[in-house]
């Protein structure tokens, strides 16, 4: 199996951003509520973002569909302190990926050339993959108020309601998005690029379905099965080994 940096970018960062969006704070929420909107009326991304997580954090765990090029991905999830804890399955080029997101580390299964079945990722580290996954690791599970708090003052607009469901749109600076310090591409020097977002939330606030587009590429998570039992842990320390690049 060979793995595309440069191909996976853009699908990469749109999932960073949703994967660290899903650990925004609800501290900060507000009482605002779409009851009393109507279409075409703005709130603030922030601020909505963080009613959404407070109803995340109530429902406690629950299961995530992710869509992508024709492609589909499952995991589950649970908030433990305000933090959340996933573990997703991703196919990649006819193989499979597993992503186990706990603490302030990523763990990686399904990568060629390990010496380990599992990879464990520090945000430290300058290798690209690493770097591709910084915005989960750093941004959205060790420090759970900076995506709520990179939101502020993005406009997100109503643009309908139906069935008891809202939905918001909003178009956001990824670099804005995922905060200065992450990385969202494979390259450094690669151009800064704009994400589209658009929320479905529930009567309770909490999401329908969360859809990303970033350039030609786009993601959608369906969310469902509110509170179901959800147990995830880090993989056992002795199938888990450092990041390997085989030498070209």
């Amino acid at each position: 199996m060979k793995i595309s940096m440069r191909r996976s970018g853009g699908a990469a960062l749109a999932l960073a951003g949703l994967l660290a969006l899903g650990a925004c704070s609800s501290s900060e929420g507000t009482t605002d509520s779409s009851a009393s909107q109507a279409k075409g009326d703005t709130v603030d991304a922030g601020d909505l973002a963080g009613r959404m997580v407070t109803a995340m954090e109530k429902a406690g765990s629950g299961t995530m569909t992710m869509e992508t090029g024709g492609q589909k991905a499952s995991g589950d999830f649970r908030y433990v302190d305000g933090k959340l804890q996933q573990h997703t399955k991703v196919p990649v080029e006819g193989s499979e990926m597993e992503i186990i997101a706990v603490g302030d580390f990523v763990f990686l299964k399904g990568l060629p050339g390990q010496a380990k079945p599992w990879v464990k990722i520090d945000p430290k580290a300058k290798d690209p993959i690493s770097q591709m996954f910084k915005g989960i690791a750093e941004g959205g599970i060790s420090d759970p108020t900076k995506m709520a708090q990179n939101l502020k003052g993005t406009k997100a607009t109503l643009k309908s309601q139906a069935g008891g469901n809202s939905t918001y749109e909003f178009t956001v600076d990824s670099a804005k998005a995922l905060g200065t310090t992450a990385t969202p591409s494979p390259s450094a020097s690669a151009p800064t690029q704009s994400l589209t977002m658009t929320y479905v939330l529930g009567k309770d606030d909490r999401p329908v379905t969360i859809s990303t587009k970033v350039a030609d590429q786009s993601i959608k998570v369906t969310y469902s099965d509110w509170g179901k039992k959800v147990e995830i842990a880090e993989p056992p320390a002795d199938q888990v080994g450092p990041m390997s690049f085989p030498s070209s």
